[in-house]
């Protein structure tokens, strides 16, 4: 322990608790890896869901940690850094599921396949999550350790984590998880509930439509991500459904003959979601400008480690994984992704070139995504916005070597989804980090516990998202059933790649939205420089734009219960945070149970 605090003086860091910890260490055990994997594969399966039906995902931390620390209580002998790498391997599975679910189901939407191919969506899952979960090693102390970057999950994850009464933290998770798949068992099972009411009528010539989705996740999602980012995201989705369709219905001659909900519903359709389009475009370029500076720093400082030669002693709490295991990790991903874009294109050179530029695109993803979970936390990491600038970039990349528009999207799709699930994989990763920094973990046992649970979290991928399909189909396609799932990530990687291959994008409405991205910055860069607590980011808003009305209204409902009825300083590892974490838990779990009773052939709903 001495050796330690004097290491820890001696690089300048002073931890918030110091963790006694007595030898020998239990920390990476078997029954930690058993665990962490059980919880990935389930946290992953449950966030699936949420994010083919609600186009957001929570992080899997801080419930993984509570259920950890009840199970390994009641097991004995367990420690703090051992609870830590349950919830580290737990919460890679929601990553994974964040990668797969904004961009595989694109390949259905396009009309390409029906079913997901295993092989290939196993193989750029694990590629996708290797790459995301060992790039970050060069920016742990970046931007961990020297810049101090607040981490707002992962500190609430170490007080989680240091917390004595595990039981006493239970009970909200369990009751809100058990309610949740009630009314989810209630909609999809029983029939006896609507999923969502809706309504629309004329006024005048215009159309004005809007709807509430009873979802017990989506106020969970509202409570947990809290007023500020939950009024973006209903502020998008109200100027969307309630000033963008009914002005341009007045504008192109409604006569207020027809259905208005179904003329507003294809208007929204085919037009007004580009409106988030381009505001995730504009997001994602102002993401990459405001962190230019912190890429150039975390690319200097890797290219400084793997050429340095001398061994450098540190103590357990700043021993990362060697430069030359990750280098060897990545370096073996490529061929992987060469061989399945041969397959797919049938050109070597071709797909020598994609391989190599979306492993440099990968660590450029990483590094963005490292350093927005640092700032806004995990949940809020804006992942989609990153991977369409990629998608677009490699779809037009891809059209003018001249790719065929019968291979062109897929192959875009592909390229998307191994960036997509690096960057989330990264963002994950670098809150588990910045967890264990604070709890005295050894980085390198988190590293490899990370890598562990994404790897096996790929394998069950793609046997969910068909689950999934097969038993609510998505909305707008030909396996849509009642309740289907909205994937709006999805829709938007495929509609971006069919628009650069066959035309038909809509570029005055994406430009439009870029516009109002950018009013949207502006504003931000104000509130900031004044000090304002309220702040303008784009991505939320963007995010609105896109999704359907409903979600945005549950969300903003569960926001503001937490405003009126949360303490204003209530913790993430408070009893209302629980409970909400319970409901989005409970209904996402109920949802994959229901996609597979159908898959079975059991008729829903029953009555």
């Amino acid at each position: 322990r001495a050796r330690r605090c004097a290491m820890t003086y001696i690089v300048g860091v002073q931890r918030d608790v110091p963790t006694p910890i007595s030898e020998p260490i239990r920390e990476l055990t078997p029954r930690s890896i058993s665990l962490g994997i059980a919880l990935a594969l389930i946290l992953g399966a449950a966030n699936a869901y949420l994010g083919l039906y609600a186009g957001l995902t929570v992080s899997a931390s801080i419930p993984a940690a509570v259920i950890s620390m009840a199970i390994l209580r009641i097991l004995g002998g367990s420690t703090i850094l051992e609870n830590n790498v349950v919830q580290t391997i737990a919460s890679a599975g929601e990553a994974v599921a964040a990668g797969a679910i904004f961009t595989f189901p694109a390949l259905v939407i396009l009309g390409g396949v029906r079913t997901l191919p295993y092989v290939e969506v196993t193989a750029l899952c694990v590629v996708g999550a290797t790459m995301g979960a060992l790039l970050v090693v060069f920016l742990r102390r970046a931007y961990v350790v020297e810049e101090r970057l607040p981490f707002p999950e992962g500190v609430a994850c170490a007080q989680v984590l240091r917390a004595a009464d595990a039981q006493a933290n239970v009970r909200p998770l369990v009751i809100g998880g058990l309610l949740s798949a009630a009314l989810k068992a209630l909609q999809d099972v029983a029939g006896a509930i609507p999923g969502a009411v809706s309504g629309a009528r004329w006024v005048g010539g215009a159309a004005v439509a809007g709807s509430i989705d009873i979802s017990a996740a989506l106020l969970g999602v509202g409570y947990i991500i809290g007023i500020r980012i939950a009024a973006l995201v209903f502020a998008g989705g109200a100027f969307a459904w309630l000033v963008a369709i009914p002005v341009l219905t007045a504008l192109h001659g409604g006569d207020g003959a027809g259905n208005a909900a179904a003329t507003a519903q294809q208007l929204w359709s085919g037009q007004v979601r580009y409106l988030g389009v381009g505001a995730m475009l504009t997001g994602g370029v102002v993401t990459l400008w405001k962190l230019r500076t912190r890429i150039a720093s975390a690319i200097a400082d890797s290219i400084r480690v793997v050429r340095s030669s001398q061994a450098v002693a540190t103590a357990r709490e700043d021993t990362d994984l060697s430069a030359r295991a990750v280098l060897t990790a990545v370096a073996l991903c490529v061929p992987v992704v060469f061989a399945i874009c041969v397959g797919l294109s049938g050109d070597v050179a071709l797909s020598a070139v994609l391989a190599i530029l979306l492993t440099l695109i990968c660590l450029f993803a990483t590094a963005i995504a490292g350093y927005l979970t640092g700032i806004v936390g995990a949940s809020n990491n804006p992942v989609s916005g990153v991977t369409v600038i990629v998608l677009l970039a490699v779809a037009l990349f891809l059209k003018l070597v001249g790719v065929s528009p019968s291979v062109g999207p897929q192959l875009a799709i592909l390229s998307g989804a191994i960036v997509c699930t690096a960057a989330a994989m990264a963002g994950d990763s670098m809150h588990d980090l910045a967890t264990g920094f604070h709890v005295g973990a050894t980085p390198r046992s988190l590293e490899i516990g990370v890598l562990i649970g994404a790897i096996a979290s790929s394998f069950l991928m793609a046997p969910i998202l068909n689950l999934l399909i097969a038993g609510y189909g998505i909305a707008g396609t030909a396996t849509a059933r009642a309740g289907a799932l909205a994937a709006p990530q999805a829709f938007l990687m495929a509609k971006v790649t069919q628009g650069v291959f066959h035309g038909g994008l809509p570029l005055g409405t994406i430009a439009t939205g870029a516009i109002l991205a950018a009013m949207l910055g502006f504003s931000d860069r104000y509130l900031e420089r004044i000090g304002s607590q309220w702040r303008t980011p784009i991505m939320p808003a963007a995010i609105g734009l896109y999704l359907p009305f409903g979600l945005s209204v549950a969300i903003f409902i569960g926001a503001l219960a937490h405003s009126f009825f949360g303490p204003d300083d209530e913790a993430e590892s408070g009893p209302g945070i629980l409970l909400a974490a319970g409901l989005v838990a409970g209904e996402a779990l109920m949802g994959v149970a229901s996609g597979a009773m159908v898959t079975l052939g059991v008729r829903l709903p029953i009555f």
